[in-house]
């Protein structure tokens, strides 16, 4: 079965991707607050498994899973500049690696779609 996973590249692109775009976050320092106390490691795996699903059509209703895993940052203040933020990020990272445009407007709308849910609205 053909997936936008597939047409990426897979699991090396998946890990290219998440493992560039992390580097990027540790220089934005407005994101700094809300990494302060992760596990880098747990988060880059916890991120690779969920962009594998979200590319799979395996992510089923992630709303309440994204709402509840990020609350704790909303309350230390996330907001929808910090998203469009990583956002950003997210796609300066799949243009640096060449992610054709058209799969990486899919991704991109896929994460718009969690917004509301990340920043606990």
């Amino acid at each position: 079965m053909k997936t936008l996973y597939s047409d990426i590249g897979g699991e090396p692109a998946v890990n290219a991707a998440v493992d560039l775009f992390y580097t990027k976050i540790s220089h934005e320092n407005s994101l700094d607050p809300f990494f302060e106390d992760i596990d880098m490691p747990k988060q880059r795996s916890k991120m690779k498994k969920f962009l594998t699903l979200l590319m799979t059509g395996q992510a089923g209703n992630s709303s309440d899973y994204m709402r509840s895993s990020h609350s704790h940052l909303t309350e230390r203040g996330l907001n929808d500049g910090h998203f469009d933020t990583v956002g950003q990020l997210l796609k300066e990272t799949l243009e640096e690696l060449n992610v054709p445009g058209n799969f990486i407007a899919q991704i991109l709308g896929a994460v718009e779609g969690l917004r509301n849910p990340v920043l606990n609205r």
